[in-house]
């Protein structure tokens, strides 16, 4: 399961809940790709299972890294097993 939180510098937040797939990550992508344009300032927090970590990391590899590079600050936390 993946919750995103983005946070633009007007203080607005959108809530991003779904499976991780690959669908849903790059459309997370381009949403907040808009928001860095958009906005400039932006906070990208991430949580995600355990289980999904490898999907995760296939679908992210290639663009993740580039958010940052854009004036995005990006977190990613995989949640414990309870």
């Amino acid at each position: 399961m993946l919750h995103a939180v983005i946070r633009s510098g007007r203080d607005d937040a959108f809530h991003f809940f779904g499976e991780v797939s690959g669908y849903n990550l790059q459309t997370l992508r381009d949403h907040v790709r808009q928001t860095v344009r958009e906005d400039g300032l932006v906070h990208l927090r991430l949580e995600i299972d355990p289980a999904d970590r490898p999907m995760f990391d296939r679908c992210t590899e290639k663009w993740l890294s580039h958010l940052t590079d854009a004036g995005a600050v990006v977190e990613v936390e995989v949640m414990r097993q309870q």
